[in-house]
């Protein structure tokens, strides 16, 4: 009895050792290699969403309604873009803790004095998840308040670099982020655009097509970036697949001659995304966190999803006696059945 109870303490001690060596060994390939994108850039596919979140001010629920929102997606952002938090220093050590993304990272373009009050407004923000963040290896501000990016690059030496801008509202103004983007001169192999534009190359009021002033200057450096880096509007592109039927992204609540809704909010891309495709969604407001609707894009990897093809035979033999007959001596007579590898409708439907 003894000799039994110390063989089984002794396989207890052995599987407990053998145990901890596969956790060890787990830790260390863990450690070389984190997950996430995967070891080349876009090789699985990636999740973006942006949002105009229009103020993160006093005791505000809106980082948790942010959250919720999140969980609520089949697929959650891998990388959020938030424009227009208004947030000073302080209060981006306040809010930075209840806005990480799963845990990651967040890099924030704080906002800055405006007007006559100086009160603090704008401010951009992209939050990355934890299992994204190790592979950043580079981020900056291009404009205060206004245009920041983050640099992603795998082992291998493929990069992305996502910039999240808000833009402003007069032309002139716009003119400026868009030179400000084609002088820094990224050189990484894919591109991305994102946040709230404020470009109206069309707005509807009330069903009907208008245009807002862009001026030379502007449309000038906006040919200048798009050429410069290859860009161009998701939502227009074949390659990626409309998820909604709604075109628009912003929406002032109101009704009648002062109804307008518009597509702001937009998701630039290089010829390399573009090539991958993939699907955007303007998704429903949330009128609780802003007047703009959140954007998401996803963008397909290496190897895009493809359609399972299924083979069919005549389903109408199930309905008939003789049908049934045929089917019963395919099945029972003396016919090869298919091997493991060969596919059993098939076989069945030759046979028949």
């Amino acid at each position: 009895m003894k000799n039994a109870t110390r063989d089984g303490w002794e396989r207890k001690t052995i599987l407990s050792k053998v145990s901890r060596q596969l956790m060890v060994e787990k830790r260390d390939r863990s450690a070389q290699k984190p997950p996430g994108i995967d070891s080349t850039m876009l090789e699985r596919p990636l999740m973006l969403a942006s949002l105009n979140i229009r103020g993160l001010r006093g005791d505000t629920p809106k980082p948790k309604e942010i959250k919720a929102w999140m969980a609520s997606l089949v697929d959650p952002p891998q990388i959020l873009l938030l424009q227009e938090h208004h947030l000073c220093k302080e209060g981006v050590q306040r809010f930075g803790k209840k806005m990480e993304l799963w845990n990651g990272i967040a890099h924030w373009n704080e906002g800055i004095p405006m007007g006559r009050s100086q009160r603090i407004s704008v401010g951009t923000t992209i939050l990355v998840d934890r299992a994204t963040s190790p592979y950043i290896r580079d981020h900056g501000i291009l404009v205060d308040g206004r245009a920041q990016y983050v640099t992603l690059l795998s082992p291998e030496g493929s990069s992305l670099t996502i910039i999240n801008i808000y833009a402003q509202q007069t032309s002139n103004e716009r003119a400026y982020i868009w030179g400000k983007i084609t002088q820094g001169n990224f050189e990484s192999d894919h591109i991305l655009v994102g946040g709230d534009f404020n470009h109206l190359e069309e707005i509807t009021r009330r069903g009907v097509p208008g245009t807002r002033q862009i001026h030379r200057r502007e449309a000038s450096a906006w040919h200048q970036m798009t050429l410069r880096y290859g860009l161009a509007d998701a939502w227009e592109l074949g390659s990626f697949r409309k998820m909604s039927k709604k075109s628009f992204t912003f929406d002032n609540g109101r009704s009648g001659k002062q109804a307008a809704v518009s597509r702001i909010d937009k998701f630039m891309v290089s010829q390399g995304i573009e090539e991958r495709g993939g699907r955007v969604e303007s998704a429903d407001s949330i009128r609780k966190l802003s007047d703009h609707s959140p954007l998401t894009i996803k963008i397909w990897g290496t190897h895009p999803p493809t359609k399972k093809q299924t083979r069919f035979f005549d389903v109408t033999l199930l309905s008939e006696e003789n049908g049934k007959a045929e089917m019963l001596q395919a099945w029972s007579g003396g016919t090869v059945r298919p091997s493991s590898g060969r596919d059993w409708a098939m076989w069945l439907e030759e046979t028949i």
